[in-house]
């Protein structure tokens, strides 16, 4: 018999190196994940100037690294045409979602939310059709 409980008491060592890594795969995930990501803007005409908050980032079709954080005013000009704006938001990511489940598994605080990478700009990519600045007159009938 003093074999099984020598048996017993070595597996608990083993158990709780198991339920750590566990723990550590299910939370905080976010804290490793990047601050930026790609976002991607196309127009219609390609070719166009886009600006990132006010600053000049590329043209399109163009993929530039932006902050996870904080919202983006994303500004489409190309002369002869009516500048475009949309905005992004920001949600969830993947990963975030992760930290969310294994904090409410182990009822941890949720570290992981704090990190940018538990974010994402939403949406990732913006497509925008620019309308000519002087539409031209629909000819008389």
């Amino acid at each position: 018999m003093p074999f099984a409980s020598h048996r017993r008491s070595a597996q608990r060592p083993v158990t709780v190196a198991i339920l750590i890594l566990c723990h550590l795969n299910l939370t905080a995930c976010s804290i490793f994940g990047g601050s930026s990501q790609p976002l991607t803007v196309n127009s219609e005409p390609p070719g166009a100037n886009v600006l990132i908050n006010g600053t000049l980032a590329g043209t399109t079709p163009l993929q530039h690294q932006v902050p996870r954080r904080g919202d983006l005013t994303v500004e489409v000009q190309k002369a002869g045409y009516k500048t475009q704006s949309r905005m992004t938001g920001r949600k969830l990511s993947s990963v975030g979602i992760v930290d969310v489940i294994g904090g409410a598994m182990f009822l941890l605080p949720l570290l992981g939310l704090i990190a940018p990478g538990a974010w994402e700009q939403d949406p990732a990519t913006i497509g925008i059709t620019l309308e000519p600045d002087n539409p031209q007159p629909a000819p008389a009938q």
